[in-house]
């Protein structure tokens, strides 16, 4: 990216420093996200593993503490898993002897908080709050959901771990493609393939 383009795209984020500070779900709330945004950067909120009244909470905080400064909002686009009952049953077993050794009840374990794929109800959140910038990660949302986004005045970003998942992204409406390679911290945003061979 030359010079020029870096400058274009720092003011199309509304943003006057190159950090794009990545979403920590489960260790960060609009604290972070604000401090980044304050300093010049893209402050991002992870979204995923928020209710809607929490994140209406975290966003009012959020837009209070910016003082309409650009910020992130990054969901997850992924198709939630089907809960498989034989399955569990299985890890649990294989996890007996270990529950065992540190005196754990299996019973007394939650299954903590989920990961919500962006919805109707995160698309009415993003355009009654028209953040700057709206990231996705596991691919993008149908093309309706997507749309609204957009109508909402949102940069669209999303992750990518490989060449074909860029050029996919770019073809289905990212504004911006996030090249997360193997050195990526936390987990990763694979959507296409599986085959590591494959992978930035």
């Amino acid at each position: 990216m030359t010079a020029l383009n870096s400058h274009a795209f720092l003011a199309s984020l509304g943003i006057k420093t190159p950090i794009i500070q990545a979403p920590m779900a489960g260790v960060q709330d609009y604290r972070l996200a604000a401090a980044v945004s304050n300093a010049g950067g893209l402050g991002s909120l992870p979204c995923a593993m928020l209710g809607p009244d929490a994140l209406k909470a975290e966003l009012e905080a959020l837009n209070e503490a910016t003082h309409g400064r650009p910020y992130n909002l990054n969901f997850f686009a992924h198709t939630p898993p089907n809960p498989d009952d034989q399955q569990e049953a299985r890890w649990r077993q294989a996890l007996a002897p270990y529950y065992k050794e540190f005196a754990i009840d299996p019973a007394t374990i939650s299954n903590g908080p989920g990961r919500m794929p962006f919805n109707d109800e995160s698309a009415a959140i993003v355009e009654a709050f028209r953040p700057a910038v709206v990231s996705f990660h596991f691919g993008l949302p149908e093309p309706a959901l997507l749309d609204r986004v957009r109508q909402a005045g949102a940069k669209i970003l999303s992750t990518a771990t490989t060449v074909e998942e860029a050029i996919w992204l770019e073809q289905h409406g990212a504004d911006a493609v996030i090249a997360q390679g193997l050195e990526a911290g936390g987990h990763r945003g694979i959507f296409l393939t599986k085959d590591m061979t494959t992978q930035m």
